[in-house]
């Protein structure tokens, strides 16, 4: 027998979307218009879970559910609450009145599918068998617990399950996650999965930085932004579910000195993630830690930035910079390394503009391996010209990269906009 989802939604349309989905997904679906009608309709049901609108008539989101909590048959049934952009109170009322998980409205077939499964499988009300997937380097039939336990011992996930989602291999490893090539668990989609090293996260202050930086990511929809779907915490683990970039980072280049951009590619690449920061710039939003790892190419030839971690809003002056401690220091801005706390998206331009130098010199702004010794240099020096260690560049491209690298924030490009238009202004190559 399908497990059965309640739809509470004043939204015909939405009601309808709602509906189908999860009628596709193979559950049995019923609706009701608000809360008062949600709360009648969950105890004739009696729903495995319940989606439902934060902002209704008669009785809106949080009321039913906490009018759900204090029923004796409704009080552990979950529920997600649907919210729309800018509703961050509304979300944090609603969890603390016993919702378990949220959504940002629009949201994307994906994040439904995946959160609707992880809430079914908390409960253990939804056992669907998974095809077998040839799992790399991995350990296979390694009970759960046990699997978890050894991740929190050696920070390697030993298994092919994690929270519902099936791993296929490891992409990649920093020093406070590790990432793996994932299948989502309803249409066992490709995707990014996240895993939060257990070493990071004892650290003072990184989960609260987490949490930030999540809340804002799985609001961002770019063409030139890696999405993030969602994220969660299992048994204390806790982890991102991403858009996979079938590709690779720029710092390729960085790794194989072989390898070179020619300048219209590199203008490209540019322009995109420009692009990017420019999208950031009109939300407010500060990246703090561009640098080549962090922009993904795909097979099209398709920039992505990535990795929000140390992501802020731009007036959020109460969130340290914590120093040069947050960056990386071969890419970091003058006032970042500074611990300057009045930030702006001229910080993430030197960012890009370092990134560039760097691909298409073939060294940093400001090479050594002493990292102190460049961060002081960021501080204190000015970046010698572009052009003689890159010849084969146009006066007009490494003027750009020049400006973008000024130690005074004032000379730089004043926004990421304006940075858009140079580059479009530039003779074609």
């Amino acid at each position: 027998m399908p497990d059965r989802i309640l739809v509470v939604d004043d939204s015909s349309q939405l009601r309808a979307s709602l509906t189908d989905q999860l009628r596709k997904l193979g559950f049995e679906v019923d609706s009701a218009i608000d809360g008062q009608d949600g709360l009648a309709k969950a105890k004739k049901f009696r729903p495995a879970l319940i989606i439902m609108d934060i902002h209704m008539p008669r009785m809106d989101g949080l009321a039913a559910t906490k009018k759900m909590r204090e029923d004796t048959d409704l009080a552990h049934t979950p529920i997600i609450l649907l919210a729309a952009l800018g509703e961050e109170q509304d979300i944090i009322e609603g969890i603390d009145a016993g919702a378990d998980e949220y959504l940002i409205k629009p949201f994307r077939h994906p994040e439904l599918a995946t959160k609707v499964r992880i809430l079914l499988r908390k409960v253990g009300t939804a056992a669907r068998k998974l095809d077998e997937t040839t799992v790399q380097g991995l350990e296979s039939g390694q009970e759960d617990d046990r699997a978890v336990t050894r991740f929190k011992e050696t920070g390697q996930i030993v298994s092919k399950d994690f929270a519902g989602f099936t791993i296929v291999d490891k992409l990649g490893q920093g020093g406070t996650a590790t990432v793996y090539r994932a299948l989502e668990p309803i249409n066992l989609k490709p995707v990014a999965l996240k895993v939060i090293s257990p070493f990071a996260a004892v650290k003072d202050g990184f989960l609260k930085r987490l949490q930030r930086s999540n809340e804002i990511s799985v609001k961002l929809v770019h063409a030139h932004i890696v999405r993030t779907y969602t994220m969660g915490e299992y048994q204390d683990v806790h982890f991102m579910v991403q858009e996979l970039v079938d590709g690779s980072p720029l710092d390729r280049y960085v790794d194989n000195p072989d390898e070179r951009l020619d300048e219209k590619r590199a203008r490209n690449l540019m322009t995109q993630a420009a692009h990017a920061l420019a999208y950031l710039e009109q939300h407010k939003l500060i990246h703090r830690d561009v640098k080549p790892g962090n922009i993904y190419v795909n097979q099209d030839d398709i920039a992505k930035l990535g990795d929000f971690g140390l992501s802020r809003l731009i007036d959020d002056t109460g969130q340290t910079a914590e120093g040069y401690l947050l960056g990386t220091p071969h890419y970091i801005s003058p006032e970042q390394a500074n611990g300057a706390k009045d930030l702006d998206t001229r910080s993430d331009l030197y960012s890009l503009g370092a990134t560039f130098f760097h691909l298409l010199a073939g060294q940093p702004v400001f090479p050594g391996d002493n990292l102190q010794q460049v961060v002081l240099a960021h501080l204190t020096k000015d970046p010698v010209p572009l052009k003689p260690l890159a010849p084969e560049f146009s006066d007009v491209f490494c003027a750009v990269i020049d400006r973008l690298v000024k130690r005074n924030r004032d000379e730089r490009f004043a926004s990421a906009r304006e940075l858009v238009d140079a580059l479009n202004g530039l003779p074609p190559v």
